[in-house]
């Protein structure tokens, strides 16, 4: 189809288009945040970690043990701390809405990403270059890695079909099953990324 010809079509369902767009970015965003937050609640209360968990998803969302928080830091810092985050389309360009970014559209994805508020962008990629081996075992786990970007992450992939029955059932649990199994993957990994904590300690 040519531009032109898809802008014909778009003119003439714009209101289609409109109300579907208003609607994601209201009440489904909103059914879906407060789906996350429970799940992530829930994983919370169980492992005992801290954290902020809103049901609004364009706000920051975070969770970490405690032996992850900076020591004597009076601002409540963490020296690593696991972050709810979107990734981009493959133009660059963000999705206008949390499903597109669920539903994987044009490349788009949903990740858990480590993050440190102990040391600046610059140093940070500069750990992640440098502990080849620690982050080699990070990648056996599942993490991806992108030392230039400063990125280290669990990338899920979520079901489109799970994701509508979700919506139409009003029932979450299967549709968000790869963000409990993310999390586990982040659990399981504790002591490599506790090793890397020290690591973090070491440079700070």
């Amino acid at each position: 189809m040519s531009d032109l010809s898809a802008g014909a079509v778009i003119v003439r369902h714009i209101e289609e288009l409109e109300a579907a767009v208003r609607y994601a970015r209201g009440p489904m965003a909103k059914a879906l945040g407060q789906a996350v937050a429970e799940l992530l609640v829930e994983q919370k209360l169980a492992l005992g970690w801290n954290g902020a968990i809103p049901s609004d998803l364009n706000e920051q969302i975070w969770l970490a043990p405690n032996e992850w928080r900076t020591p004597n830091d009076a601002e409540d810092n963490y020296d690593l701390f696991v972050e709810f985050d979107e990734t981009a389309c493959l133009d660059g360009e963000e999705t206008e809405t949390w499903i597109g970014s669920f539903g994987g559209f044009a490349g788009a994805s949903v990740r858990l990403v480590l993050s440190t508020n102990a040391l600046g962008a610059r140093n940070w990629k500069a750990l992640l270059r440098s502990e080849v081996a620690l982050i080699d075992q990070l990648l056996d786990c599942g993490f991806l890695c992108d030392a230039k970007k400063g990125d280290l992450a669990v990338l899920m992939t979520f079901n489109r079909d799970a994701l509508a029955q979700a919506f139409a059932d009003d029932d979450f649990d299967e549709a968000l099953l790869p963000l409990a199994q993310a999390i586990e993957r982040i659990v399981k990994a504790r002591p490599l990324l506790d090793q890397l904590v020290s690591l973090i300690r070491k440079r700070a």
